[in-house]
């Protein structure tokens, strides 16, 4: 191995890629979203393969792995869930952190439920909806837009929810299935009280999944959404927050629901593409601090 190539003394834990692009059960064509990241990730580690100077890619580039679920076949298919949670599992067992690139947001219920199964684990899901749909034209079977409904918690629910600009669910009927509700309005409105909220009912968990739905972004920053949603936050609001919670608690992110064929000129796959390498980068300079601080 090059020179350029060396690890740091302390390897932050690796991180596992997976690539799963399910996209039945609502947002079609977010299938192509989770394989465009995952060939984004890719370029990324070629570029560090091909590098002959150290960068800060040095911290997360040699310890990262990708693996990539298909849906080719009805029995590939009719497995997702329990497919999905095995592989989420078996990343979580070997102490990687998981990173998530599904198609709708529905192909991100396996590493909730593995979540979900841990009393010391919690989500915080960052979202333009609240996933408990049960209107009139909604059906009752899973799907990408009632999926919370179907999560089992064995108790009281541990998802914090931000960037909600839904204008329909009653309170009390969100309650039922959030430990606690952000909207978008207050987040923009009071950052440091947001933040604040967050980190006194994730303060207790061993373990935290971020979880992005893209559409949380405001469709002026971001193209490339399934369903966009007016009045929604940037990225360094998103940034700030997930850098808020403790490195060493963040078991992985999560991202679903981007469209390439609703953006433009791939901005939006550029925009996350940055923000996915921004994040790896930054939590593995985190961790080797904590280390060498230590």
């Amino acid at each position: 191995m090059s020179q350029h190539h060396g690890r740091p003394a302390s390897m932050p834990p690796a991180n596992r890629v997976v690539i799963f692009p399910l996209d039945n059960f609502g947002s079609p064509g977010t299938s192509e979203g989770a394989r465009h990241l995952g060939e984004a990730v890719r370029e990324i580690l070629a570029d560090f393969r091909r590098e002959t100077v150290p960068t800060r890619a040095n911290a997360w580039c040699p310890n990262t792995r990708l693996v990539e679920a298909s849906f080719d076949t009805i029995g590939e298919l009719s497995l997702w869930r329990s497919r999905g949670h095995r592989l989420a599992e078996k990343t979580f067992s070997r102490g990687e952190h998981l990173v998530w690139l599904g198609g709708n947001h529905l192909s991100v219920l396996p590493v909730l439920d593995v979540i979900a199964g841990d009393p010391k684990a919690g989500v915080v899901q960052l979202d333009a909806h609240v996933d408990i749909h049960r209107f009139h034209d909604t059906v009752e079977d899973l799907s990408h837009g009632n999926f919370l409904r179907h999560l089992n918690w064995g108790g009281a629910p541990r998802l914090v929810h931000l960037g909600n600009r839904d204008l329909l669910i009653p309170a009390g009927e969100k309650r039922r299935f959030l430990a606690e509700e952000i909207t978008a309005e207050q987040w923009i409105a009071d950052e440091a009280a947001t933040l604040a909220r967050v980190a006194r009912t994730t303060g207790g968990w061993d373990r935290i999944l971020i979880d992005l739905d893209v559409d949380v972004f405001d469709p002026g920053f971001l193209p490339g959404m399934a369903r966009p949603v007016p009045c929604g936050v940037d990225g360094w609001r998103v940034l700030r927050l997930m850098e808020s919670m403790p490195v060493n608690k963040v078991a992985g992110l999560a991202i679903s629901e981007y469209s390439p064929g609703k953006d433009t000129g791939d901005r939006g796959l550029e925009i996350l593409a940055w923000l996915l390498e921004r994040w790896l980068v930054g939590r593995a300079e985190r961790l080797l601090s904590l280390v060498e601080g230590a």
